[in-house]
């Protein structure tokens, strides 16, 4: 267990200094492993992923670029001053580009993308250095560093770059892909997002070969959670035969490990808050936002809960304001999520110069602070992949026994299923399921922004946005969709150690705050 303490050390210094040789970063030291059951340790590590689009507060920025959350003027003119901690998010909301200070670490960068990769990278060196590739064990931890870097490189990439283009070129330049562990080798160039794509999905059938059927924490990727991530690969890829084969492989291969879709989905409305007779909520709020919620077992708090098959940790979704549109999507009556999670509490107030500026009572959205959440991949959203893939190949009749199954376990009422939904048109079902996407999806991650941009290519559909545009009082703010703002510019610090990236430092003032 030292040596694995003194790795860990080692790669943590990793993302602390700067050098050319390894990003904008240098080593300290490594003790390399004698074992390969030492780096079981190392894939046990969930520090390595708890930092992805989140940042020092557990907030997401991202998520603000989107439609899914609002600011109020309160707290643009009080809260999100120069001196905030994560005025970034303020930054995204208002498209002040680019979002983060560039002369300042970038936490998904530095922590979460090359952290993890390195990790991820040096488990599957060693593997190779202690001749255990051919072992059962050695095979299935090759498999999951696989899976893992490759989910870390699809989602860093597209977060930095444009989204990708069947119809494009997907030639910009994004990240690094770095496959070694060693930080002595030098940075391979910037990967396009074409190249990111293949690399990525390299890594995760190259994962296939080696993942086992089922994992004890799915922080690390079992079978059925490699092809889940193969068909969302190829949904980002608008690959919609492959997105339908690997989900329905991932699908399948679930229910047989898991007996049924009672044990890979709660179903809410054997879901209530175990009552307290003293409790005693301001007025006109919730007394559910400090109640307990009780479910179908005592692990909805846990990683290992039913609906996780491939768990990565959000940002908090319950201190942010979810925007109006957000909440309009709920059926308010026959929607568990809606009538669980979306509660009445106080907003944000402040007194400046002896005068309260209050919000007053707000809806928040507390399905995250109720219930462990994951922005890796859970059996929900599964099964809405496998229903988007059924719609876009005209398969109707099964897209909506996906979608109808997923209600089932989401929606009140002797009958669950999609009214009329027989007679709905490709178009309107897809839409219908794409909505249902949104509410299922956690609130306050960089999800429902990837969406946004993926969705933009859907030209002249509803559910495409070609804009986004946030409000508060009379000013408003916009950005198209298909543009810098939908992407993410590298830091100073990093561009500087990589000179070969032919990439110029950001020299103008990050003054984000205020409401011009």
């Amino acid at each position: 267990m030292k040596k694995i303490i003194y790795l860990l050390l080692g790669l943590v210094s990793i993302t602390t200094f700067s050098c050319n040789k390894y990003l904008d970063v240098k080593p300290i030291g490594q003790l390399i492993p004698s074992k390969v059951e030492d780096l079981e340790n190392l894939l046990n590590n969930t520090n390595t992923i708890s930092s992805f689009y989140a940042d020092n507060n557990r907030g997401c920025f991202y998520a603000f670029m989107g439609d899914n959350l609002t600011i109020s003027e309160n707290q643009a003119i009080y809260l999100y001053k120069s001196t905030h901690p994560n005025v970034d998010r303020w930054a995204a909301f208002k498209f002040y580009y680019p979002y983060t200070n560039p002369i300042d670490p970038q936490y998904t960068w530095d922590w979460a993308i090359y952290r993890a990769a390195a990790i991820f990278n040096i488990a599957v060196d060693e593997v190779s250095n202690l001749k255990g590739e051919n072992s059962d064990l050695g095979k299935i931890i090759v498999a999951q560093a696989k899976a893992g870097r490759a989910w870390s490189y699809l989602v860093g990439g597209l977060g930095y770059g444009p989204m990708y283009d069947p119809e494009g070129k997907n030639d910009q330049k994004v990240l690094p892909y770095r496959t070694t562990g060693s930080p002595n080798t030098p940075n391979p160039d910037l990967a396009s997002t074409n190249e990111i794509m293949d690399l990525a999905e390299k890594d995760l059938l190259d994962a296939l070969t080696g993942a086992p059927n089922t994992v004890g924490n799915p922080t690390r990727a079992s079978k059925p959670a490699v092809n889940a991530l193969l068909a969302q690969l190829y949904m980002f890829k608008r690959d919609w035969a492959k997105m339908s084969k690997y989900a329905n492989d991932a699908w399948a291969q679930a229910l047989a490990a898991k007996g049924n879709t009672d044990n890979l989905i709660y179903n809410l409305n054997k879901f209530s808050y175990r009552q307290d007779p003293n409790a005693s909520p301001p007025a006109g709020t919730d007394a559910e936002v400090g109640l307990e919620l009780l479910g179908e077992d005592n692990l909805l708090k846990q990683t290992y809960n039913r609906e996780q098959l491939f768990y990565r940790p959000t940002p908090y979704s319950y201190a942010p304001y979810p925007s109006e549109e957000f909440i309009n999507l709920f059926d308010k009556n026959a929607d568990r999520r809606y009538k669980l999670f979306m509660l009445k509490t106080l907003g944000y107030s402040v007194v400046e110069g002896g005068v309260k500026h209050d919000d007053g009572v707000r809806l928040k959205y507390y399905r995250d602070n109720k219930m462990i959440a994951s922005q890796g991949m859970t059996y929900p959203e599964l099964l809405l992949i496998k229903a988007e893939a059924n719609a876009r190949l005209n398969q109707l009749g099964q897209a909506l026994s996906d979608l109808n199954m997923l209600r089932k376990y989401r929606y009140s009422g002797a009958n669950t299923d999609l009214q009329n939904g027989g007679a709905f048109s490709q178009d309107q079902l897809l839409e219908e399921i794409l909505k249902e996407r949104r509410r299922e999806m956690q609130l306050g991650t960089y999800q429902r922004t990837f969406d946004i941009k993926r969705l933009a290519l859907d030209k002249g559909k509803p559910w495409s946005k070609t804009q986004v545009i946030h409000t508060i009082g009379n000013k408003s703010y916009k950005a198209d969709v298909i543009s810098k703002f939908f992407t993410l510019q590298i830091n100073n610090p990093t561009i500087l150690a990589n000179p070969s990236w032919n990439l110029q430092p950001n020299s103008d003032p990050y003054l984000p705050a205020g409401l011009n």
